[in-house]
Protein backbone atom coordinates (compact mmCIF):
# COMPACT_ATOMS: atom_id res chain seq x y z
CA UNK A 1 0.00 0.00 0.00
CA UNK A 2 1.44 3.36 -1.01
CA UNK A 3 1.95 6.06 1.67
CA UNK A 4 -0.87 8.30 0.40
CA UNK A 5 -3.43 5.47 0.46
CA UNK A 6 -2.18 4.32 3.89
CA UNK A 7 -2.61 7.84 5.24
CA UNK A 8 -6.19 8.01 3.92
CA UNK A 9 -6.98 4.57 5.38
CA UNK A 10 -5.55 5.57 8.75
CA UNK A 11 -7.59 8.78 8.77
CA UNK A 12 -10.78 6.88 7.88
CA UNK A 13 -10.08 4.30 10.57
CA UNK A 14 -9.65 7.04 13.17
CA UNK A 15 -12.91 8.69 12.08
CA UNK A 16 -14.88 5.43 12.29
CA UNK A 17 -13.37 4.61 15.67
CA UNK A 18 -14.37 8.02 17.01
CA UNK A 19 -17.92 7.58 15.74
CA UNK A 20 -18.24 4.02 17.04
CA UNK A 21 -17.34 4.97 20.61
CA UNK A 22 -20.29 5.63 22.98
CA UNK A 23 -21.48 9.18 22.85
CA UNK A 24 -19.73 11.14 25.56
CA UNK A 25 -21.36 13.75 27.65
CA UNK A 26 -20.22 17.10 26.35
CA UNK A 27 -20.20 18.64 29.80
CA UNK A 28 -17.63 18.87 32.53
CA UNK A 29 -17.85 16.24 35.24
CA UNK A 30 -17.83 18.68 38.12
CA UNK A 31 -18.40 22.44 37.76
CA UNK A 32 -15.92 24.35 39.90
CA UNK A 33 -17.43 26.65 42.57
CA UNK A 34 -16.36 30.22 41.78
CA UNK A 35 -15.25 30.91 45.39
CA UNK A 36 -16.38 34.48 44.77
CA UNK A 37 -18.07 36.33 41.93
CA UNK A 38 -21.76 35.45 41.83
CA UNK A 39 -21.16 33.42 44.97
CA UNK A 40 -21.31 36.65 46.99
CA UNK A 41 -24.80 37.26 45.62
CA UNK A 42 -25.70 33.81 46.97
CA UNK A 43 -24.21 34.80 50.34
CA UNK A 44 -26.35 37.95 50.37
CA UNK A 45 -29.51 35.99 49.54
CA UNK A 46 -28.74 33.45 52.25
CA UNK A 47 -27.98 36.24 54.74
CA UNK A 48 -31.34 37.88 54.13
CA UNK A 49 -33.28 34.61 54.35
CA UNK A 50 -31.59 33.76 57.65
CA UNK A 51 -32.33 37.28 58.90
CA UNK A 52 -36.04 36.95 58.17
CA UNK A 53 -36.58 33.33 59.26
CA UNK A 54 -34.66 33.40 62.54
CA UNK A 55 -35.44 37.02 63.34
CA UNK A 56 -39.19 36.43 63.17
CA UNK A 57 -39.08 32.98 64.78
CA UNK A 58 -37.03 34.05 67.78
CA UNK A 59 -39.22 37.06 68.61
CA UNK A 60 -42.31 34.91 69.27
CA UNK A 61 -41.83 35.53 73.00
CA UNK A 62 -42.79 39.17 72.39
CA UNK A 63 -46.08 37.98 70.86
CA UNK A 64 -46.80 35.50 73.65
CA UNK A 65 -48.18 38.03 76.14
CA UNK A 66 -50.38 39.64 73.46
CA UNK A 67 -51.77 36.29 72.33
CA UNK A 68 -52.53 35.22 75.92
CA UNK A 69 -54.48 38.44 76.50
CA UNK A 70 -56.30 38.21 73.16
CA UNK A 71 -57.38 34.55 73.26
CA UNK A 72 -57.63 34.24 77.06
CA UNK A 73 -55.84 30.90 77.01
CA UNK A 74 -53.23 29.54 79.40
CA UNK A 75 -49.53 30.20 78.87
CA UNK A 76 -48.84 26.55 78.15
CA UNK A 77 -51.56 26.27 75.51
CA UNK A 78 -50.59 29.52 73.80
CA UNK A 79 -46.90 28.63 73.82
CA UNK A 80 -47.75 25.63 71.63
CA UNK A 81 -48.05 28.07 68.72
CA UNK A 82 -44.35 28.95 68.92
CA UNK A 83 -43.37 25.33 69.56
CA UNK A 84 -45.19 24.14 66.45
CA UNK A 85 -43.62 26.97 64.44
CA UNK A 86 -40.14 25.80 65.46
CA UNK A 87 -40.94 22.11 65.02
CA UNK A 88 -42.52 22.57 61.60
CA UNK A 89 -39.41 24.47 60.50
CA UNK A 90 -36.98 21.69 61.41
CA UNK A 91 -38.86 18.37 61.36
CA UNK A 92 -39.65 18.21 57.60
CA UNK A 93 -35.94 18.67 56.79
CA UNK A 94 -35.47 15.24 55.11
CA UNK A 95 -38.56 15.73 52.94
CA UNK A 96 -37.59 19.30 52.06
CA UNK A 97 -34.08 18.15 51.15
CA UNK A 98 -35.56 15.64 48.67
CA UNK A 99 -37.70 18.38 47.11
CA UNK A 100 -34.75 20.79 46.97
CA UNK A 101 -32.59 18.11 45.38
CA UNK A 102 -35.18 17.47 42.68
CA UNK A 103 -36.35 21.00 41.92
CA UNK A 104 -33.46 23.14 43.18
CA UNK A 105 -32.88 25.64 45.98
CA UNK A 106 -34.35 28.54 44.01
CA UNK A 107 -37.84 27.05 43.59
CA UNK A 108 -37.77 25.62 47.11
CA UNK A 109 -37.03 29.00 48.71
CA UNK A 110 -39.58 30.85 46.58
CA UNK A 111 -42.27 28.30 47.45
CA UNK A 112 -41.42 28.55 51.15
CA UNK A 113 -41.62 32.35 51.08
CA UNK A 114 -45.08 32.24 49.53
CA UNK A 115 -46.32 29.62 52.03
CA UNK A 116 -44.95 31.46 55.08
CA UNK A 117 -46.17 34.89 53.93
CA UNK A 118 -49.64 33.46 53.29
CA UNK A 119 -49.67 31.82 56.73
CA UNK A 120 -48.78 35.04 58.55
CA UNK A 121 -51.39 37.00 56.60
CA UNK A 122 -54.12 34.42 57.32
CA UNK A 123 -53.20 34.18 61.00
CA UNK A 124 -55.02 37.42 61.79
CA UNK A 125 -58.33 35.69 60.97
CA UNK A 126 -57.79 32.74 63.35
CA UNK A 127 -60.71 32.66 65.84
CA UNK A 128 -58.88 30.58 68.47
CA UNK A 129 -55.47 29.33 69.51
CA UNK A 130 -56.04 25.91 67.95
CA UNK A 131 -56.50 27.39 64.47
CA UNK A 132 -53.52 29.67 65.12
CA UNK A 133 -51.43 26.57 65.82
CA UNK A 134 -52.40 25.19 62.42
CA UNK A 135 -52.01 28.35 60.34
CA UNK A 136 -49.29 30.40 62.08
CA UNK A 137 -47.52 27.43 63.67
CA UNK A 138 -47.61 24.55 61.21
CA UNK A 139 -48.13 26.35 57.89
CA UNK A 140 -45.78 29.21 58.78
CA UNK A 141 -43.13 26.82 60.11
CA UNK A 142 -43.36 24.66 57.00
CA UNK A 143 -42.77 27.72 54.84
CA UNK A 144 -39.79 28.70 56.98
CA UNK A 145 -38.41 25.18 56.57
CA UNK A 146 -38.52 25.51 52.78
CA UNK A 147 -36.64 28.80 53.11
CA UNK A 148 -34.13 27.70 55.74
CA UNK A 149 -32.62 24.64 54.05
CA UNK A 150 -31.78 26.33 50.70
CA UNK A 151 -30.17 29.21 52.62
CA UNK A 152 -27.87 26.69 54.32
CA UNK A 153 -27.12 24.52 51.29
CA UNK A 154 -26.58 26.97 48.43
CA UNK A 155 -23.58 28.73 50.01
CA UNK A 156 -21.67 25.45 50.28
CA UNK A 157 -22.05 24.85 46.55
CA UNK A 158 -20.57 28.20 45.53
CA UNK A 159 -17.55 28.10 47.85
CA UNK A 160 -14.80 25.59 48.64
CA UNK A 161 -11.68 27.32 49.94
CA UNK A 162 -13.55 30.44 51.16
CA UNK A 163 -16.50 28.52 52.51
CA UNK A 164 -15.76 29.36 56.15
CA UNK A 165 -15.86 33.11 55.46
CA UNK A 166 -18.89 32.89 53.18
CA UNK A 167 -20.87 30.71 55.58
CA UNK A 168 -19.91 32.94 58.50
CA UNK A 169 -21.29 36.00 56.72
CA UNK A 170 -24.45 34.19 55.63
CA UNK A 171 -25.36 32.80 59.05
CA UNK A 172 -24.71 36.18 60.67
CA UNK A 173 -28.10 37.05 59.21
CA UNK A 174 -29.65 35.03 62.02
CA UNK A 175 -28.00 37.12 64.74
CA UNK A 176 -28.62 40.40 62.93
CA UNK A 177 -32.27 39.45 62.42
CA UNK A 178 -32.73 38.54 66.07
CA UNK A 179 -31.13 41.84 67.09
CA UNK A 180 -33.01 44.04 64.62
CA UNK A 181 -36.48 42.49 64.42
CA UNK A 182 -37.16 42.18 68.17
CA UNK A 183 -37.39 45.95 68.89
CA UNK A 184 -39.23 46.49 65.61
CA UNK A 185 -41.76 43.83 66.60
CA UNK A 186 -42.30 45.48 69.99
CA UNK A 187 -42.79 48.88 68.34
CA UNK A 188 -45.28 47.48 65.82
CA UNK A 189 -47.22 45.63 68.52
CA UNK A 190 -47.44 48.77 70.66
CA UNK A 191 -48.78 50.80 67.71
CA UNK A 192 -50.66 48.33 65.50
CA UNK A 193 -51.32 45.28 67.66
CA UNK A 194 -50.19 41.73 66.97
CA UNK A 195 -52.44 41.42 63.90
CA UNK A 196 -50.98 44.47 62.21
CA UNK A 197 -47.50 43.25 63.07
CA UNK A 198 -48.16 39.88 61.45
CA UNK A 199 -49.35 41.62 58.28
CA UNK A 200 -46.11 43.60 58.17
CA UNK A 201 -44.14 40.40 58.75
CA UNK A 202 -46.07 38.73 55.92
CA UNK A 203 -44.83 41.46 53.58
CA UNK A 204 -41.26 41.10 54.87
CA UNK A 205 -41.37 37.33 54.32
CA UNK A 206 -42.74 37.92 50.82
CA UNK A 207 -39.57 39.81 49.89
CA UNK A 208 -37.67 36.54 50.29
CA UNK A 209 -39.19 35.50 46.96
CA UNK A 210 -36.68 37.90 45.40
CA UNK A 211 -33.80 36.51 47.45
CA UNK A 212 -34.81 32.98 46.52
CA UNK A 213 -34.79 33.96 42.85
CA UNK A 214 -31.12 34.90 43.24
CA UNK A 215 -30.20 31.32 44.22
CA UNK A 216 -29.10 30.32 40.74
CA UNK A 217 -27.80 26.73 40.59
CA UNK A 218 -24.35 25.84 39.33
CA UNK A 219 -24.45 24.60 35.75
CA UNK A 220 -22.29 22.11 33.92
CA UNK A 221 -20.27 24.02 31.32
CA UNK A 222 -20.52 22.87 27.72
CA UNK A 223 -17.29 21.59 26.24
CA UNK A 224 -16.35 22.78 22.75
CA UNK A 225 -16.93 20.23 19.95
CA UNK A 226 -14.11 17.72 19.68
CA UNK A 227 -11.77 18.17 16.73
CA UNK A 228 -11.13 15.36 14.29
CA UNK A 229 -8.33 16.13 11.82
CA UNK A 230 -8.59 19.83 12.53
CA UNK A 231 -12.36 20.04 12.02
CA UNK A 232 -15.30 19.63 14.35
CA UNK A 233 -16.64 16.08 14.45
CA UNK A 234 -19.72 16.03 12.22
CA UNK A 235 -23.10 15.07 13.61
CA UNK A 236 -23.69 12.05 11.39
CA UNK A 237 -26.78 9.93 11.61
CA UNK A 238 -26.45 6.41 12.92
CA UNK A 239 -28.18 3.22 12.02
CA UNK A 240 -29.55 0.97 14.70
CA UNK A 241 -29.68 -2.82 14.52
CA UNK A 242 -32.89 -2.69 12.53
CA UNK A 243 -31.40 -0.52 9.82
CA UNK A 244 -33.39 2.57 10.80
CA UNK A 245 -31.65 5.90 10.79
CA UNK A 246 -31.32 7.49 14.23
CA UNK A 247 -30.79 11.21 14.51
CA UNK A 248 -27.85 12.34 16.61
CA UNK A 249 -30.23 14.69 18.40
CA UNK A 250 -32.06 11.70 19.87
CA UNK A 251 -28.86 10.49 21.48
CA UNK A 252 -28.23 13.95 22.90
CA UNK A 253 -31.74 13.98 24.36
CA UNK A 254 -31.07 10.66 26.01
CA UNK A 255 -27.87 12.07 27.47
CA UNK A 256 -29.74 15.09 28.80
CA UNK A 257 -32.34 12.83 30.35
CA UNK A 258 -29.66 10.87 32.18
CA UNK A 259 -28.33 13.93 33.94
CA UNK A 260 -29.61 17.40 34.65
CA UNK A 261 -27.63 20.37 33.35
CA UNK A 262 -27.48 21.78 36.88
CA UNK A 263 -25.82 20.47 40.02
CA UNK A 264 -28.30 18.99 42.48
CA UNK A 265 -27.97 20.44 46.00
CA UNK A 266 -27.45 17.10 47.75
CA UNK A 267 -24.96 15.62 45.26
CA UNK A 268 -21.99 16.60 47.43
CA UNK A 269 -21.62 14.91 50.79
CA UNK A 270 -19.89 17.98 52.28
CA UNK A 271 -22.74 20.35 51.40
CA UNK A 272 -23.67 20.94 55.07
CA UNK A 273 -20.04 21.35 56.14
CA UNK A 274 -19.71 25.05 56.94
CA UNK A 275 -15.90 25.38 56.94
CA UNK A 276 -13.20 25.32 54.27
CA UNK A 277 -12.83 21.91 52.62
CA UNK A 278 -9.06 22.37 52.92
CA UNK A 279 -9.42 21.21 56.54
CA UNK A 280 -10.98 17.87 55.58
CA UNK A 281 -8.87 14.71 55.50
CA UNK A 282 -10.72 13.66 52.34
CA UNK A 283 -9.37 16.76 50.57
CA UNK A 284 -5.83 16.23 51.81
CA UNK A 285 -5.86 12.71 50.37
CA UNK A 286 -6.70 14.02 46.87
CA UNK A 287 -4.33 15.55 44.34
CA UNK A 288 -6.39 18.66 43.62
CA UNK A 289 -9.69 20.41 44.25
CA UNK A 290 -11.14 18.88 41.08
CA UNK A 291 -10.21 15.39 42.27
CA UNK A 292 -11.78 16.11 45.65
CA UNK A 293 -15.00 17.36 44.03
CA UNK A 294 -15.28 14.21 41.91
CA UNK A 295 -14.64 12.10 45.00
CA UNK A 296 -17.26 13.95 47.06
CA UNK A 297 -19.84 13.66 44.28
CA UNK A 298 -19.20 9.96 43.74
CA UNK A 299 -19.34 9.11 47.44
CA UNK A 300 -22.56 11.07 47.89
CA UNK A 301 -24.45 8.92 45.36
CA UNK A 302 -25.68 5.79 47.15
CA UNK A 303 -26.19 2.62 45.18
CA UNK A 304 -29.31 1.83 47.17
CA UNK A 305 -30.88 4.76 49.02
CA UNK A 306 -33.05 2.59 51.28
CA UNK A 307 -30.05 0.52 52.37
CA UNK A 308 -28.02 3.67 52.98
CA UNK A 309 -30.83 5.03 55.16
CA UNK A 310 -30.98 1.83 57.19
CA UNK A 311 -27.20 1.90 57.61
CA UNK A 312 -27.45 5.41 59.05
CA UNK A 313 -29.93 4.32 61.70
CA UNK A 314 -27.67 1.40 62.59
CA UNK A 315 -24.69 3.73 63.07
CA UNK A 316 -24.33 4.44 66.83
CA UNK A 317 -22.47 7.70 66.20
CA UNK A 318 -25.26 9.01 63.97
CA UNK A 319 -27.91 7.95 66.49
CA UNK A 320 -26.11 9.61 69.40
CA UNK A 321 -25.77 12.84 67.44
CA UNK A 322 -29.48 12.65 66.55
CA UNK A 323 -30.55 12.07 70.16
CA UNK A 324 -28.31 14.90 71.33
CA UNK A 325 -29.86 17.24 68.77
CA UNK A 326 -33.35 16.12 69.82
CA UNK A 327 -32.84 17.23 73.41
CA UNK A 328 -30.81 20.27 72.42
CA UNK A 329 -33.37 21.65 69.98
CA UNK A 330 -36.22 20.86 72.41
CA UNK A 331 -34.67 23.29 74.90
CA UNK A 332 -33.26 25.84 72.44
CA UNK A 333 -36.45 27.86 71.91
CA UNK A 334 -37.60 27.90 75.56
CA UNK A 335 -35.57 30.99 76.60
CA UNK A 336 -36.66 32.84 73.45
CA UNK A 337 -40.31 32.16 74.25
CA UNK A 338 -40.37 32.89 77.97
CA UNK A 339 -37.55 35.31 78.75
CA UNK A 340 -39.60 38.41 77.87
CA UNK A 341 -42.56 37.36 80.00
CA UNK A 342 -40.30 36.39 82.92
CA UNK A 343 -38.61 39.78 82.82
CA UNK A 344 -41.96 41.61 82.72
CA UNK A 345 -43.14 39.55 85.70
CA UNK A 346 -40.10 40.79 87.63
CA UNK A 347 -41.14 44.39 87.01
CA UNK A 348 -39.00 45.14 83.95
CA UNK A 349 -40.67 47.23 81.24
CA UNK A 350 -41.79 45.56 78.00
CA UNK A 351 -39.33 47.60 75.97
CA UNK A 352 -36.33 46.59 78.07
CA UNK A 353 -37.58 43.00 78.29
CA UNK A 354 -37.93 42.67 74.51
CA UNK A 355 -34.41 44.09 74.11
CA UNK A 356 -33.13 40.93 75.81
CA UNK A 357 -33.91 39.14 72.54
CA UNK A 358 -31.78 41.74 70.75
CA UNK A 359 -28.95 41.13 73.22
CA UNK A 360 -29.11 37.44 72.37
CA UNK A 361 -28.93 38.40 68.70
CA UNK A 362 -25.90 40.66 69.18
CA UNK A 363 -24.04 38.02 71.17
CA UNK A 364 -25.07 35.39 68.65
CA UNK A 365 -23.49 37.40 65.84
CA UNK A 366 -20.26 37.85 67.81
CA UNK A 367 -20.29 34.13 68.54
CA UNK A 368 -20.61 33.30 64.85
CA UNK A 369 -17.57 35.44 64.07
CA UNK A 370 -15.68 33.71 66.88
CA UNK A 371 -16.65 30.30 65.52
CA UNK A 372 -15.47 31.34 62.07
CA UNK A 373 -12.12 32.31 63.56
CA UNK A 374 -11.80 29.06 65.53
CA UNK A 375 -12.61 27.09 62.39
CA UNK A 376 -9.20 28.03 60.99
CA UNK A 377 -7.53 26.00 63.77
CA UNK A 378 -8.14 22.30 63.01
CA UNK A 379 -6.15 21.31 66.11
CA UNK A 380 -9.00 22.58 68.32
CA UNK A 381 -11.14 19.67 69.50
CA UNK A 382 -14.57 20.50 68.06
CA UNK A 383 -16.32 17.84 70.13
CA UNK A 384 -14.84 19.19 73.37
CA UNK A 385 -15.87 22.76 72.49
CA UNK A 386 -19.38 21.54 71.66
CA UNK A 387 -19.76 19.72 74.99
CA UNK A 388 -18.40 22.62 77.05
CA UNK A 389 -20.77 24.99 75.26
CA UNK A 390 -23.72 22.74 76.05
CA UNK A 391 -22.76 22.74 79.74
CA UNK A 392 -22.51 26.55 79.71
CA UNK A 393 -25.93 26.84 78.06
CA UNK A 394 -27.46 24.49 80.63
CA UNK A 395 -25.98 26.50 83.51
CA UNK A 396 -27.23 29.79 82.03
CA UNK A 397 -30.80 28.51 81.62
CA UNK A 398 -30.70 26.77 85.00
CA UNK A 399 -29.90 30.07 86.71
CA UNK A 400 -32.91 31.82 85.11
CA UNK A 401 -35.18 31.34 88.19
CA UNK A 402 -32.62 33.28 90.24
CA UNK A 403 -32.62 36.28 87.88
CA UNK A 404 -34.66 39.19 89.27
CA UNK A 405 -32.77 42.23 87.98
CA UNK A 406 -32.21 43.48 84.46
CA UNK A 407 -28.44 43.05 84.80
CA UNK A 408 -28.92 39.39 85.74
CA UNK A 409 -31.16 38.81 82.72
CA UNK A 410 -28.59 40.46 80.45
CA UNK A 411 -25.79 38.26 81.83
CA UNK A 412 -27.90 35.13 81.36
CA UNK A 413 -28.81 36.15 77.79
CA UNK A 414 -25.17 36.73 76.84
CA UNK A 415 -23.99 33.42 78.30
CA UNK A 416 -26.85 31.49 76.68
CA UNK A 417 -26.41 33.09 73.24
CA UNK A 418 -22.65 32.53 73.17
CA UNK A 419 -23.03 28.92 74.31
CA UNK A 420 -25.68 27.90 71.79
CA UNK A 421 -23.70 29.45 68.95
CA UNK A 422 -20.50 27.62 69.88
CA UNK A 423 -22.45 24.39 70.25
CA UNK A 424 -24.58 24.67 67.13
CA UNK A 425 -21.77 25.47 64.70
CA UNK A 426 -19.06 23.25 66.18
CA UNK A 427 -21.44 20.28 66.17
CA UNK A 428 -21.41 19.91 62.38
CA UNK A 429 -17.62 20.35 62.30
CA UNK A 430 -17.13 17.69 64.95
CA UNK A 431 -19.51 15.29 63.26
CA UNK A 432 -17.47 15.13 60.03
CA UNK A 433 -14.50 13.16 61.42
CA UNK A 434 -16.80 11.01 63.57
CA UNK A 435 -18.92 9.87 60.64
Amino acid sequence: MNPARAKIAHREEARLAAESRPEEDEEDDVPAPPDGGYGWVIVFASFMCNLVVDGISYCFGIFLIELINYYHESKGTTAWVGSILAGATMCPGPIISIIANKYGCRLCCIMGSIIAATAFALSIYCPNVQSLMLVYGFMGGLGFGFMYLPAVVCVGYYFDTKRSLATGIAVCGSGVGTFAIAPVAQYLIDNFGWKGTNLVFAGVIGTCVLFGALMKPLEYKQKPPKQVNGTAKPNLSRRNTYGDTTSPYASKLSIASRRSHTVKPMERKDVFYSQSVLNLKEFQSQKSLNEYRRHSLASAKPKNSSNELLMLFKDPVFMLIGISNLFGMAALYVPFVYIVECAVTDGISKGKASFLISIIGITNTIGRLLVGYLADFPQINALLVNNLALVLAAIAVGLAPFCHTYAAYVAMSIAFALAIELSEKRRSIGAVPLC
